[in-house]
């Protein structure tokens, strides 16, 4: 049976390591932080071994997985070839960076692992197995055989282990593959920022954000994923006074938002978004270029009184 090994003990790698868990799949854990170990504790078996340190790794797995910091993947990888050299050969090594490509894990090659990259396009806010039902994952595969079908035996058992499917990136997509991950960043984190600063207005204006918000916002998503087909149709679900043009509207949101203690906390982010959307809006033929310029230079305006 393939048996899995995990370095990093973050949100990612320990939502991998619950789900492996419970299959009786995860040989050992590695993570640096004392803190981090203990809290995993909570989540997995007591008797599974974790390391504070990669030379501390006793034996390697069928598949080492590395979830840690796109900019600590090298200096892993380094660290696994130093220590388990010639042992790593025929292994297979994996980052789960949506940023990196495969050859970030070269050192481990060089050893004669098998590497690839393996990105689940989900956000982790919380650790659990629960984060990857249906997720697509974005794989990076050696490009000569025997070591692609192996790798590629190693990546189905994991991802449909977690519930997950696989999805090979292509060379185009790989040549600018920071760009994937930045539509990641915009369907999660600048979603969630823009939640938070839609939260904070309502505060603002005296309502519960907790009574007022839920509901708007789930038939906005369901609005915006049902419209992910309409894309460049004139037809994306977008709605409110920057899809009718209505300058008036957004002249009286500016102006209130000025008569706060702190007017720029929120109306800066909401001039800057606002010209975004209106760019959007543009190109997606929802308004003309006419309403979009007049639009944009009423935003600029507030911003540079």
């Amino acid at each position: 049976m393939q048996t899995f090994g995990i370095i990093g003990l973050g949100k990612l790698g320990l939502s991998i390591a619950v789900g492996l868990s419970t299959q009786g799949r995860l040989a050992w854990t590695m993570n640096r932080s004392l803190e981090q170990r203990n809290a995993a504790k909570f989540q997995l078996p007591v008797s599974l071994p974790m390391y504070p340190s990669v030379g501390s790794i006793q034996q390697p797995a069928s598949c080492i997985i590395l979830a840690v910091a796109d900019n600590a993947i090298e200096e892993v990888s380094a660290q696994l070839a130093a220590h388990f050299g010639s042992r790593l050969n025929d292994l297979v090594v994996m980052h789960c960076s949506g940023v990196k490509r495969r050859d970030a894990l070269i050192a481990c090659e060089e050893q004669g692992a098998i590497t690839m990259s393996l990105h689940p396009y989900q956000t982790f806010a919380i650790a659990t197995a629960k984060n990857f039902k249906d997720i697509p994952w974005g794989v990076e595969y050696p490009s000569v055989e025997p070591f692609r079908t192996i790798a590629e035996q190693f990546a189905l058992d994991l991802v449909y282990t977690l519930g997950g499917k696989l999805v090979p990136l292509s060379e185009e997509t790989l040549a600018h593959k920071p760009l994937y991950h930045a539509s990641a960043v915009f369907s999660a984190n600048y979603l969630n920022a823009i939640i938070g600063f839609a939260a904070l207005s309502a505060e603002q204006a005296g309502i519960d954000p907790q009574e007022f918000l839920p509901q708007i916002l789930r038939r906005a998503l369901d609005n915006a994923i049902t419209g992910l087909k309409q894309l460049g149709t004139g037809k994306f679900p977008l709605t409110g006074p920057i899809s009718r043009g209505d300058v008036e509207t957004l002249r009286e949101h500016i102006n209130n938002f000025r008569l706060l203690p702190n007017p720029m906390e929120i109306l800066r982010p909401y001039c800057l978004i606002g010209i975004a959307t209106a760019e959007f809006a543009c190109t997606q033929g929802v308004i003309d270029s006419v309403k979009r310029q007049a639009i944009v230079d009423l935003f600029e305006q507030a911003l540079h009184p």
